[in-house]
């Protein structure tokens, strides 16, 4: 591909600095830049009658949020109850002033709290009504009746929500170890889960005022005694905008020579489509439209329907409207290396370009007739074909450095099966311990087979079928077939991380494509018993 070459670097003039103390707009003097009225809140842009996903049209979560709750609360709901009862012990141990809400039972001793029944059932309703959220979260419509259901409940039962404010920070307390056995507790994931919660106060918080005032206006500015209740995220959504429209100009404007080095990507095919050229084309588009929105300040109006027309734009030269969210991700990861070189980029940039890229999507589908609205997807995207495409080769690289007996040995340091599956026991566990880690060199030749074939994996599923009839004739537990995807990231994320090329959206796509490979080869279990 001739990624692993040298990136052209960038001149310490590029200024992204600032997003590294990255901080919500309330929390700056705003007298520093009086006329900052130009990032709205992305319904403003979309106008009132566009359908946003839930999450980020109620909840006012990114993409990223979302991927983090539903991967992290597949491991929660098993523990269920577990989970509910250390959450409410935490509270009503450490937090006397929410104790006394539970009108039930408010002076029960500390010691017998673990035994009250009804704590205990509040606890499961808790982590049921977090179960439909995340079930329910791209459903507007559900969300908000949702919420003043609950809301209504609460305020019945004389519950302030402003005494949830220490919900998230209870809740990963009580999930990390849980998760940290599981190898999937990451910051990203506690973050997420704490502007989760926080969503749900302020939501909450805005559902008692409408009580209290028959309306709250959807422009809170122009009520200023309402505003410490006003979506707060709303105004770093729009720092977060304008970090990103910034740095994204700046970039592009200093170093057009960026554009040359996305020609690294035209040796990546997918369908016909040269990403390389595809990327360059996106990157224009994504540069006049973020251009439109910095010179349409404060008319939301005209961004919205000029977003819509490069939208229409975009249709008519063939760009699938699903392309338009699988670009954004692509393009951060094509240039996140060049930042990285200079030790520039962090988290908060990142959650900025993504934050920009969502909206930009968001306003561009527009401009696509309505019968492409509902589109169905399936492993692998385009998105997440050029991921694991763009990033096996580094992975590759690192192995023949390393060499593969001691790619081998770090395997095997990550393949402690009672960590990943702690069903197993005795001869089951030993068994499938010797299986994972003397499959290092077996997931390695399989991908090297598999990565070229995508997105169509079926071309190589004798082999992966063969394996599976290898892996029942050993007696490897089916169930291990599964894990050694998680391994393997364990064991090649630090290969990814130090180049800048590390991210979720990277290491979901390496799990979907192990997900594939171990339900083929599960094939081979079945055709084994034949």
């Amino acid at each position: 591909m001739g990624q692993s070459g040298s990136c052209p670097s960038l001149s310490p003039s590029t200024d992204f600095s600032r997003v590294n103390s990255l901080r919500p707009v309330s929390s700056r003097n705003r007298a520093e830049k009086p006329a900052d009225t130009m990032y709205q809140s992305l319904r403003s842009y979309v106008g009132k009658n566009a359908k946003l996903p839930g999450y980020m049209d109620y909840l006012h979560l990114s993409t990223s949020d979302v991927g983090n709750l539903k991967e992290s609360w597949s491991v929660l709901e098993d523990n269920v109850s577990k989970v509910g009862v250390e959450f409410f012990l935490d509270i009503l141990n450490h937090h006397e002033e929410i104790k006394t809400s539970f009108k039930q039972n408010p002076g029960v001793a500390a010691y017998e709290i673990k035994a009250n029944e009804d704590l205990y059932k509040h606890g499961l309703y808790v982590l049921a009504a977090i179960k439909k959220i995340i079930s329910n979260i791209d459903d507007t419509d559900y969300l908000e009746k949702f919420f003043d259901d609950l809301s209504d409940k609460h305020r019945k039962a004389g519950v302030d929500a402003s005494g949830m404010d220490v919900f998230g920070k209870v809740f990963c307390k009580v999930m990390r170890p849980i998760l940290l056995e599981k190898k999937k507790w990451k910051p990203e994931v506690k973050d997420s889960w704490v502007t989760f919660f926080g969503s749900i106060v302020k939501v909450m918080k805005k559902n008692e005022m409408k009580v209290d005032n028959n309306q709250v206006e959807e422009d809170q500015d122009a009520r200023p005694e309402l505003r410490s209740h006003v979506f707060k995220r709303t105004q770093y959504d729009r720092h977060l905008m304008q970090v990103g429209c910034e740095t994204f100009t700046q970039l592009f404007t200093r170093h057009p020579e960026v554009m040359d080095y996305l020609a690294e990507y035209d040796n990546i095919i997918v369908d016909g489509i040269s990403i390389g050229e595809t990327l360059r084309a996106h990157a224009i588009a994504v540069g006049s439209v973020v251009a439109e929105i910095q010179e349409n300040a404060g008319n939301p109006e005209r961004i919205r329907m000029s977003l819509a027309g490069a939208g229409q734009r975009r249709y008519l030269d063939g760009v699938e409207r699903r392309q338009l969210d699988m670009l954004g991700p692509v393009l951060s990861q094509a240039i996140r290396p060049l930042v990285w070189q200079q030790g520039l980029w962090s988290s908060e940039l990142e959650k900025a370009w993504t934050h920009l890229f969502d909206i930009v999507a968001c306003l561009m589908k527009l401009g696509y007739p309505h019968e492409y609205q509902c589109e169905e997807e399936s492993f692998p995207n385009l998105t997440e074909v050029i991921l694991l495409k763009d990033t096996w080769p580094f992975i590759k690289d690192q192995i023949t450095q390393l060499t593969v007996e001691r790619f081998e040995m770090m395997f095997s340091l990550n393949a402690d099966m009672s960590l990943y599956l702690p069903q197993l026991s005795g001869e089951d566990l030993t068994n499938a311990n010797q299986a994972v880690k003397s499959s290092a060199s077996d997931c390695i030749n399989l991908l090297e087979q598999v990565v070229p074939s995508l997105p169509d994996i079926n071309n190589v599923s004798s082999i992966l079928t063969k394996y599976g009839q290898e892996q029942k004739e050993r007696n490897v537990p089916v169930g291990v077939l599964d894990m050694i995807g998680p391994v393997f990231c364990n064991t090649t994320r630090p290969f990814l991380l130090v180049q800048g090329r590390w991210c979720l959206d990277v290491e979901r796509s390496w799990l979907g494509l192990f997900k594939e490979i171990a339900a083929i080869m599960r094939t081979g279990y079945s055709s084994a018993d034949l």
